[in-house]
């Protein structure tokens, strides 16, 4: 089975459960009486572990060389085939203090950009990935990974070959390369790149983004009402869902751009992945999203 192929910046994630039935005696603030901790890949780890769950993957990203990095080694390479290259400013980790199912606060580290020499790095195994490649994921964080100029030069060269690639953007990352079969923004991300307000509808904002990303099309995501279709042309497809009540939308995008891209990859046409992708995005928020999942340190 050929793979897919996941391009971008991975992330570890870390949830603190724990119950909060007291206040601190020095500030009003609540104390968090730790129960148990979950580490998980996140960003574009978190797309492709997803991915991998029905498909065989391969992710290329940066990885600081730290603790945290190798923590989140750990977590992805008994899942899928890693290529990391060198990563500076420490590995981005991202910690989520919770209480009852609810977040309370969360803590950022790291920077996570990609290093000198990460093209010439990872170049090889890319070049040598795109060309069994079913289908192309790129999961931008805003990081660097997709600003790389040997990834973006081996994704055009994906693009001319005919090989589906779905590129998930990020208000501080760059433009997909041209060509690319569908980029996947939610609603602030799609009208933040258009400069656009909240009375443009959601059509129009994908149509105008596939022209300006000379995309084929542009699927803009809407949380809990779905997503809408669009191409170059204008023309559009409204893919509704059902509300979920309760459940935890972290991760949702990530579920969303990954199963696109795998539905992609075993040939179920763009109306169909997007159809498929809401789908699935609706029952891994139902399910608890990101917080619900479960991952073991390779021993």
């Amino acid at each position: 089975m050929r793979p897919v192929v996941v391009l971008g910046d991975a992330l570890l994630d870390v949830d603190v459960e724990g119950r909060t039935e007291r206040m601190c005696p020095d500030a009003p603030v609540p104390v968090l009486d730790v129960t148990t901790e979950h580490a998980r890949p996140g960003g574009a780890g978190l797309a492709a572990v997803l991915a991998a769950a029905e498909l065989p993957v391969l992710l290329v990203t940066a990885l600081a060389e730290d603790a945290d990095g190798a923590r989140l080694r750990a977590l992805l390479e008994p899942m899928l085939r890693l290529v990391a290259g060198p990563a500076r400013g420490g590995t981005v980790l991202k910690t989520r203090l919770r209480a009852d199912g609810a977040s309370l606060l969360r803590v950022d580290h790291g920077t996570g950009h990609p290093a000198p020499g990460f093209g010439a790095a990872v170049g090889p195994a890319l070049a040598d990935a795109l060309t069994s490649a079913a289908a192309v994921l790129v999961s931008d964080y805003g990081r660097g990974v997709a600003a790389d100029p040997t990834a973006r030069s081996a994704l055009l060269e994906a693009v001319a070959r005919g090989i589906p690639v779905v590129w998930d953007p990020h208000p501080r990352g760059p433009a997909p390369v041209p060509g690319v079969t569908v980029a996947t923004p939610n609603l602030g991300e799609a009208r933040a790149a258009l400069e656009a307000d909240e009375t443009v509808p959601a059509a129009e904002l994908a149509a105008a983004l596939a022209l300006r990303w000379d995309c084929s099309a542009v699927a803009v995501t809407l949380g809990d009402r779905g997503a809408v279709l669009a191409g170059r042309d204008g023309g559009h497809v409204d893919v509704p869902t059902q509300r979920v009540t309760g459940g935890d939308p972290c991760g949702a995008g990530d579920a969303f751009a990954g199963r696109v891209a795998a539905l992609l990859a075993q040939d179920a046409g763009l109306h169909g992945a997007v159809r498929g992708a809401v789908a699935a995005a609706r029952a891994f928020v139902a399910a608890g999203g990101a917080a619900a999942l479960r991952f073991q340190r390779a021993a």
